[in-house]
This record gives C-alpha cells, structure tokens and sequence, in this order.
C-alpha cells in the first residue's frame, strides 16, 4: 500500500490531470477499476457507503466479469411501447425473479458454464437493464466465460412465444459504466465526447456498431463539439450508453450520454401559430360531438318532459293505471273527508265553458292544421280550461310558460328556465362565460372573433330544433307499427298516418303569449317561428294562450296563409258565478259538518246513531246549510265582482277562512285601490300617464264603459289617444273592446276595479289628494305646453314683416290662451279641493 501512495504521489508531482487519475484502477487484491482513489478514500474515511446504488459507480475485482444484459425491464421511452405492457403485466419484477432470470440466461440448465457464480446484480430500469457480476472460473478466462454467457442468453431467450418482445441480449462492459438517475431518458442518439485526441469515424464506427444499426454518425460541428451516434433502435443506444462508456483507447477516455429529447409540442404549436384554421376546425370537431352524443340524450329527455313515461309523478301512464285499480278505495277516502274530483271538476267547470271545452276537443280531432288561439282577460280561466279540463286526460302534452322566459334577468338563468321548460337536458350554461373569454383572446390574437361563444338567441333556438326532433319522433312513434299490423301492399305515408291519427301528435300549449317585453322580446317570435313550423309539418297541435290582441300581430307574422282557430273567454255570467260560489260554500261547509259527525260518531261508538240519521242533509241545496240571510248577503257581495275567476276564488277563500261577505268584499276593494294607487297614481308614474289614469278612473267610476271617441278630443290624449289608452291597457288598468282594429269601448280591467275606482273617488280625503296631484300634473303638461309655444312667438317676433304669420301668431295665441284658461280652473279647482279640506 506504501508503493500505491508513493506512485499516486509521484503522478501528482508529474501533472497528470485529475480526469486521467480517476481512470487509473487501484492495485489491491479486490482492485476496482475506473474508481477515483480520493473520493474512495474520503468515503472509507467518512464511513460512508461506496456500493453503486450510493456512488453510481460497480465495483468489481479482477476475478470478476461485469455483463450488461438489456431488456429485462420495461424501457421508459414512451408508453406506447408493447413490450413495456408486456413487461409489467405479465412478468415479475421482484429481485429474486431477476436473479434467477439472469441466471438461467448466463448459465442454463442445458448447458452450464461449470464454476460460475453470480456475485451482483444491479438493474437500471430506466434503460430496461441489468449491469451483473459474474465470478470467473479458474480454467476459463474472462474472454471465454463473457462469449458463453452471450450465446447462452441470445439462445435462452428466443425460445419465448413473445420472443420478438422478450428477447434479451448480453454484452460485457468494456469501460466504466455509470449507474445514475437522471431525467435523461433513453434516446436513439447517443453524444460521444472524447476526453484526449480524438478518434476517426472508422474507428467510432468499429466500436459502437456491434450493439446495433447505426443510421448515421454525425462529426463534430460549429454547433456541437462531439460525434453523435444515431441508432434505428433504442436497444442499441442503451447498450451502447452502458457498455462503451468510460472506455479508454489510445489515451482518450468516450463518455456517453442520450441526446436531450426535444418534443416538439404539435398541438399547442397549431393553435399558437394557425389560429385562424386551428379555431374552425375545432368548433367543427365540437359541433360533431355534440350532435353526436349530447344530441340524443337532449331528444331523449324531452320526449320524456312531454309523455312522463319514466317520470315519478302521476302523469307516468303506469301510475295512472295503479290510480285506476284503487280508484274505488282513494275515492271512499276523498269522500270521508269532504273531496270528490268529479265534483270539483263540475264546480268549476261553468256552463258555458263546457261548450267551449267541447269546441277545443273537436278542433284538436279534426285535425286540420290545429293552430289554436285562446285569448282572455287574466284570470278568466283559460290555463283551467285547457289544462285541467280538456288535455288532463292527454300523455302527450307539452306546456311552455313565456312568463318565466320573459322575466329571466342573465343569460345563464334564461338558458336555465329555457332548458327546464322544455325538458331539455344536458345544458352546460357555464361555457357561455368560458367561450367568451376565448372569444375575446382570439380577437385580441388575430383581429377576427372565433365564433365560439353563442348568444343566446341562438342558442334557445337550437333548443327548439332539438324539441322539434323529439316532437317528430313522438309524432311518429307508431308509424312503424301501423306499417307491419297493415298489408304488406300498402305503404301508408307518413303525413297520411298523422292525418288518420290526430291523438298521436303533441299537444304544444304556449301559455301568456303576449307578443312584446322590455327584455329576451326575442322569444315570443322564436316561439311563433317554431309552433308554425309544428303546424306546417303536421306533427302537433299548438294552442296559445293571451290576454291581448298584441299576439295575433306576432303570429301572423309567422303563419301569414294560415287561418287561426280563435277563442275568446270573457267573465262567467252573474248566474254561474253565483252558482260557482254558493257551491263552493256549501261544499265547504258539508265537509265541516261531516268531520263533525264522524268525530261524535267515533266518540259514541255507533255510526249509525239516531240522532246521525236526523242530521242528515242535502248536500246539492243551498239552503240546507245557509240561511236566506246568508245567501242574499253573498249574492250583493258579487254584484261587484263579476264572473272574473280569480276574484271569485279569492272571495271563497276569505269568506272559508271566517270572514262575512260584505267584509270581504269591501277588503278585496280596499286591496285593488291600493294596488291601483301604487302602479298608476304614484308619483313614480310619468306624469301625463298618471293624469291619464286618473281621468280614466273618474270616468269609468260613473259609467260601466267610456266610448273611444269621447276620448280622442280630451286634452290629455289629444296627442296620442291610441297609444296612451293602449299602455293602460298592458298595464291592467282597462280592457278594450275593437271593431276591425280600431278601439270601441273601454271597461275596467275586471269587474271588481269599477268597485275600486268608486271607493277612491267617494273617499273625500284621498280624492282630495288624488284629485290635487291630478291638476298639478294638468298644470304642468300645460305649461310645458306654453312653453313650446312661447319659444315659437320669441322666433317670429325677429321677424321683421310681422304680417307674413299673422295667422300662425293668431293660433299661437289662441292655443296660450286656452292652456292658460286651463291653468287657471285647474288652480281654482285646488283652491276649492283646499278649502273643503280646511272645513272639515
């Protein structure tokens, strides 16, 4: 040992480079080669681990061969590699199988290499090898044992069924291999730098082209100062990298290493440097999917919004067959406690409604273009009449409410409630905000929009293209069947099928069709588009619910040749309103006094009790639970309110919850002169159109009905009589009657408001105020008047020659003097309104 670390120190002293010492190999009995002495010997003093796993360096002495064996584990090269799924799936990789495999290899069963041991085994899985250490045996040499082991391992493992996968090969390691566990994936280029002079080509190609193909061999450059050696595998890159690496030949040291990977990001490049075709091409690709998959599910799911046949409800024709076996039993049970459907149904149902139930059946089975239009003022009854009295029996029905549309303030609660009303399902009202973003990038990029991010117009019309689909298909649903029943000569059409058989088409109902709104004013002409369609294409019924004649505009816009089935609602008669009240009443109270019986009943413990029998009464009479008192009470009480429906629902309510009659009456009065104050009179209000509403009031408060004509002249709707009576119209405040478009009369909205214009004109404290804010707003429309008139005279005074507008100063004039005589009785009117309130 004195002998090796005077020569290390005499090297020193000579210069030998640091690089050249660490190949020099260590003369001891257990010599290791290619091993630095000073970092050996700092570790042994450190008591530090030198094993190749720690070091990255394999030692081994001169009685030891190293083998580098490939392919024993998967590479990591890329995934797609079938023998890496091979390799993990069907092989095991536990050491000891390795062992044994490199073994068996070496030194098979069948033709053993006597005396040799395996010493270590160290596997580089990245590489998908293993470096092992075999002991040579005393009558072998290295050179023999090393030309065995490889025939042994070329023919071991070719006799694999996968062999083409699985075969393995061994070679020895001529230089230093270096164990380490970089991010340098394997490559099929290897860097050769040369450490001392450097080598030909002849002679890189004699070494490095034993462990594969070499494609080419690239010589140093301006660009790269080292030999690059391209292999048309990995395989021989690898074997390559770990066997010649470390090789010492003529005084030059090779060290190998892969060639960094450079992916080049194909797809991020396409849309970073072609977003002009990239985008189309993938909205095209988007368009495709979604018609594809999400397409289907949507028609599938809105058949199921109008048939329910898998929906939990009563409306799936299952339960309704259930309901029907235990209709008996439901319907002893409704009756113990005082309901009966059938009853109900008759209740509200008014006489001469059930005529117009009857025309409504027979236009749906006549089935000639059944585009149908009921219009009614609110609350007269029509959703009552069409949905619960004439389709209840129907599984096909589809009902759309434009209130809710309407009055969807965002985007995204607009497609949410579009979605819902037509069952339209999946909906995705989040990509809306994603594809604007990108949509404003790509304008940013290239000075063009994308085109993907849609409006919302469009997309509720796409919603009505799929709903139309699925209306079709339910349309259709057994035309296929009708075909196969039938003689296989006759080929029914399909528009002949639809016209034999009206009860398999949808019926569409588009409840408060108005016809305009402030906003989403799109959808009403997006509905009337689609429904004409419907109609055109024979596949459904379609009936529109208003309250205005605004709608008949819109949808003969979209029908334009079609002739409308019309039918107009208006209040039940004084007869049937009564009628429907009493009998609600009655109702009521024969189910009070039937829970009271059953109760005394329970309490006895004999139903049948004789004092039972003599309470017995007659539940169709009136008068069997109400005293004459009661029902003359009831029947001045409705005088007010007319036949409107909703106002009569509202007096039985107030009148079950114990109030008297007149009491409800004269509440429900007091609440619409409110609800009149607060929408028409308030200060909020334009001031013309409050003045307008006033005088309305004031008119219709003494009269039942107020002609147009006497309207027009009035100073207040002079300007624009039409437009203004027609604001107060869709406002609720009056209805109006027309002969061939042009208005007639005008009438209260309902009955019950002609009762409220006269509780605000006789309230003498309220109409003071009222009447006050009345005249100060004809005084101001009055003078705004003046003022623009005024402004005319100061320009002609600059006129010279006064005498060319003598006329026009005369009407100027005139118009003054009027307006101001009108100031001045509406001030004389508020000084009187003033003193009558001081009086008091």
């Amino acid at each position: 040992m004195k002998a090796l670390v005077g020569l290390q120190s005499v090297l020193l002293r000579s210069g030998v480079s640091i690089a050249r010492r660490s190949l020099l190999p260590v003369l001891s009995r257990n010599a290791v080669r290619y091993v630095s002495s000073e970092i050996q010997q700092k570790d042994k003093q450190a008591g530090e681990s030198n094993t190749a796993t720690d070091t990255g360096v394999i030692h081994k002495s001169e009685q030891e061969t190293l083998i580098y064996f490939d392919n024993v584990y998967p590479r990591a090269t890329s995934v797609w590699n079938p023998a890496l799924w091979y390799n993990l799936l069907l092989r095991n990789q536990s050491r000891e199988s390795v062992r044994e495999k490199i073994k068996n290899f070496a030194s098979p069963p069948d033709n053993q290499i006597p005396g040799l041991q395996l010493r270590s085994t160290i596997p580089v899985k990245r590489d998908g090898g293993v470096f092992a250490t075999f002991l040579v045996p005393f009558n072998h040499t290295k050179a023999e044992v090393n030309n065995m082991i490889q025939k042994n391992t070329t023919q071991e493992s070719s006799k694999s069924l996968f062999s083409y996968f699985t075969r393995a090969t061994a070679f020895p390691v001529k230089g230093s291999p270096w164990i380490e566990d970089l991010r340098r994936l394997p490559n099929t280029t290897v860097i050769v730098k040369s450490q001392g002079p450097p080598l030909t080509e002849e002679e890189i190609y004699s070494l490095f082209r034993r462990y594969g193909t070499i494609v080419d061999i690239y010589p140093p450059s301006d660009q790269s100062k080292y030999y690059k050696i391209r292999y048309r595998s990995y395989r021989g890159a690898i074997c390559a990298k770990n066997c010649v690496s470390g090789i010492e030949i003529h005084n030059t040291v090779l060290h190998l290493q892969y060639e960094t990977i450079v992916k080049s990001h194909l797809i991020s490049n396409f849309y970073v440097n072609h977003t002009r075709i990239a985008i189309p091409i993938t909205l095209a690709l988007l368009s495709i999917l979604a018609v594809l998959i999400f397409d289907p599910i949507r028609e599938f799911f809105i058949e199921q919004k109008i048939t329910h046949q898998y929906q939990f409800s009563w409306d799936n024709r299952y339960f309704k067959e259930i309901k029907k076996l235990t209709s008996s039993t439901m319907s002893s049970f409704k009756n113990y406690w005082g309901y009966d459907d059938n009853n109900i149904s008759k209740k509200h149902l008014w006489e001469e409604r059930i005529e117009k139930m009857d025309d409504l059946k027979m236009w749906l089975e006549e089935n000639n273009n059944t585009f149908v239009l009921i219009r009614g003022p609110r609350g007269s009854g029509k959703h009552e009449l069409v949905m619960q009295h004439t389709l209840h029996k129907r599984d096909n029905v589809l009902y759309i409410d434009c209130d809710k549309l309407i009055k969807s303030r965002t985007d995204s609660k607009f497609l949410r409630n579009a979605a819902s009303q037509l069952g339209y399902f999946p909906i995705f009202p989040w990509v809306d905000s994603v594809t604007s973003v990108v949509d404003l990038t790509v304008q940013g990029l290239t000075g063009q929009k994308s085109g993907l991010s849609e409006t919302k117009e469009s997309q509720f019309r796409n919603m009505l293209t799929t709903s139309l689909m699925a209306v079709r298909r339910i349309a259709l649903k057994n035309y296929r069947a009708t075909l196969t029943e039938g003689d296989g000569d006759i080929n029914i059409k399909e528009e002949d099928y639809l016209q034999q058989h009206p009860e398999a088409k949808p019926v569409i109902v588009i409840d408060r069709f108005e016809g305009k709104a402030d906003i989403n004013s799109f959808v009403y002409k997006e509905l009337a588009d689609w429904a004409a369609m419907l109609v055109q294409m024979n596949i459904a019924h379609v009936i529109f619910l208003t309250e205005t004649v605004a709608a008949n505009q819109r949808l003969s816009e979209s029908l334009p040749n079609q002739v409308f089935k019309t039918m107009i609602l208006s209040d039940a008669s004084k007869t049937n309103s009564r009628n429907y009240v009493l009998s609600e009443l009655v109702e009521h109270l024969n189910a009070s006094k039937k829970r009271a019986q059953a109760e005394r009943a329970k309490d006895k413990n004999d139903a049948n009790d004789e004092t039972d029998e003599k309470s017995k009464f007659d539940e169709h009479d009136p008068r069997s639970v109400l005293t004459d008192k009661q029902i003359e009470e009831i029947e001045e009480a409705l005088e007010p309110l007319g036949g409107r429906m909703l106002d009569l629902q509202a007096f039985v309510r107030r009148v079950k919850f114990g109030e008297e009659p007149k009491e409800a009456l004269d509440k429900m009065v007091e609440q619409s002169s409110e609800q009149i104050t607060q929408i028409f009179l308030s200060d909020k209000i334009e001031p013309l159109k409050s003045a307008q509403a006033w005088e309305l009031i004031d008119l219709l408060s003494e009269n039942d009905q107020v002609y147009f004509h006497d309207i027009v002249f009035r100073p207040l709707f002079k300007a624009a009589p039409e437009s203004g009576i027609l604001e107060l119209e869709n406002n609720g405040l009056i209805s109006v009657s027309r002969d061939r478009g042009v208005p007639r009369e005008i009438r209260p909205f309902k009955p019950l408001y002609r009762a409220a214009f006269k509780y605000l004109i006789k309230d003498k404290d309220l109409r003071t105020i009222l009447m006050t804010r009345y005249h100060l707003r004809i005084i101001n429309f009055e003078t705004g008047r003046i003022k623009k008139w005024e402004e005319e005279l100061r320009a002609l005074g600059k006129v010279n020659d006064q005498k060319l507008f003598r006329s026009r100063l005369d009407y100027l004039s005139k118009k003054i003097s009027t307006s101001s005589e009108v100031i001045d009785k509406c001030e004389g009117e508020i000084k009187k309104l003033s003193d009558d309130s001081k009086k008091k």
